[in-house]
């Protein structure tokens, strides 16, 4: 009778290489980056805007509350409208809330949470086929640029 032994040592190494691997692009999940309000009285733009800037995101959705109201509100992509501080060509771009179908009211309740209180919190959630990436994030005014008449409040909150 013949009687092989593997060394162990070599057993474990391929057992974890197979688990070490790094993930492909297409498996990896979503990644909310940066969120970004600001209000304007420029009249160029929109009075308020809310911005997400994520990685490897098929669709981003908002929601937020303040005084026991809850609002949600989904996001478009907008590729004409570049950051130039973020790095990766896919993240420079920003997922604008659409105020339609609640966006207008995620906009009111986080403006009227951080007049009263000082500081807002909204959830974002990045989905790409089943994948999620669903995080809460806190604007304090206190860390937002003031530079008034044009420009009353402008924050970038990283995640």
């Amino acid at each position: 009778m013949i009687l092989v032994l593997a060394p162990l040592a070599t057993i474990q190494s391929a057992t974890a290489s197979a688990y070490e691997r790094p993930l492909a692009a297409a498996e990896r999940p979503p990644r909310v980056i940066q969120l970004s309000y600001s209000e304007s009285d420029d009249g160029s733009s929109p009075r308020r805007s809310r911005y997400a800037f994520s990685r490897r995101t098929d669709s981003l959705r908002f929601a937020t509350r303040h005084g026991g109201v809850r609002a949600t509100g989904r996001s478009r992509y907008k590729p004409q409208i570049t950051d130039t501080d973020i790095r990766g060509e896919e993240a420079r771009h920003p997922w604008a809330l659409v105020r339609k179908g609640g966006g207008q009211r995620v906009l009111r309740l986080v403006h009227r949470s951080l007049r009263e209180r000082g500081r807002a919190v909204v959830r974002v959630r990045a989905k790409r086929g089943g994948l999620l990436d669903d995080v809460r994030v806190r604007v304090d005014l206190s860390d937002c640029t003031r530079d008034p008449p044009l420009y009353p409040i402008d924050c970038e909150a990283r995640v």
